[in-house]
């Protein structure tokens, strides 16, 4: 009995020490477990720690990039809002100087209306006056017809009586006669300012020629220095103090004064170059007294029929 006693309490003490070292295995098996799960969960979190922090330092990037977007945004809207204000400040002074612009255009038509009609009521006046001397001028010209029909016979005598006078003279040079009204005779014949330079006279100045087929005597400059001498000046301008603006009658009979500004008159200047060959020189002088010219060896020019030309 005792010994089974004994053999129990061996027992006893065996399966004590065995449950205690079961315990502890199970309980270091348990621990490694757990710290195997714990390490796992452990490197687990730190891979979803590192994902979301790289997420994270994305979304902070994109807001970054976002907000200095929405910065240059609100620049851009703030620099348009100054410009669609500047805009609209030029918008309204344009408007106010086309609203004076209007008024003023206003105003301008209504004196121009004015004008107008007072220039509409001239108009009719000089109509109607141009109208009574349109008349008038036809009959001047139906007499001006007239006269100068009787002015063809007259000169048909005036050559006559000048052949008979040349012919007188001669006789008495033959005989020895010399008349000095004979002498003044004889320069009333000069046809131009080349006859007059023949007969001894070479000082530039006004005298009077007798045109073949015209009625009276003309006066006419004579420059007796250029090219020779014996030109007929037929127009002269100088300082500007004549106005040569003028209608085809002027043109015709002539302007101004022979010893100043004025031209001879395109009748005058067809009668002449119908007389014999004649040249033409044009002169100019600048104001720092440089002269050019142009000669032309033959000139001549039609009748009012051919329009002088």
């Amino acid at each position: 009995t005792s010994f089974l006693l004994q053999l129990e309490n061996y027992i006893v003490e065996n399966m004590k020490s065995e449950m205690a070292q079961l315990q502890q295995n199970a309980v270091q098996n348990h621990t490694a477990t757990m710290l195997e799960i714990g390490t796992s969960l452990l490197s687990q979190t730190a891979e979803q720690t590192r994902k979301l922090t790289d997420v994270e330092t994305q979304v902070l990037n994109q807001t970054s990039r976002l907000e200095i977007q929405l910065l240059e945004n609100s620049l851009s809207t703030y620099k348009l809002e100054k410009q669609l204000l500047q805009q609209t400040h030029e918008i309204l002074k344009i408007h106010e100087k086309n609203s004076l612009f209007e008024h003023k255009i206003l105003e301008m038509e209504e004196r121009h209306k004015e004008e107008l009609d007072t220039l509409k009521e001239e108009k009719e006046n000089l109509q109607s006056l141009v109208t009574r001397q349109s008349h008038i001028i036809q009959e001047l010209e139906k007499q001006l017809n007239k006269a100068t029909s009787n002015n063809s016979v007259l000169q048909k005598q005036q050559l006559e009586l000048m052949d008979t006078v040349h012919t007188l003279i001669s006789l008495c040079s033959k005989e020895g006669v010399l008349l000095k009204n004979a002498k003044k005779e004889e320069e009333k014949t000069f046809r131009d300012c080349a006859d007059v330079y023949q007969s001894g006279l070479n000082k530039s100045g006004v005298y009077t020629i007798y045109i073949n087929n015209v009625s009276d005597p003309k006066k006419v400059f004579c420059n007796m220095e250029i090219a020779g001498g014996g030109w007929t000046v037929i127009q002269h301008r100088e300082d500007g103090s004549l106005d040569f603006q003028k209608g085809w009658k002027d043109y015709k009979m002539g302007f101004g004064s022979p010893s100043g500004e004025h031209w001879l008159g395109n009748e005058f200047i067809f009668a002449i170059t119908s007389q014999r060959q004649y040249s033409l020189r044009i002169e100019l002088m600048d104001w720092e007294g440089n002269r050019a010219y142009s000669q032309y060896d033959r000139f001549h020019i039609g009748n009012e029929k051919q329009n002088y030309r």
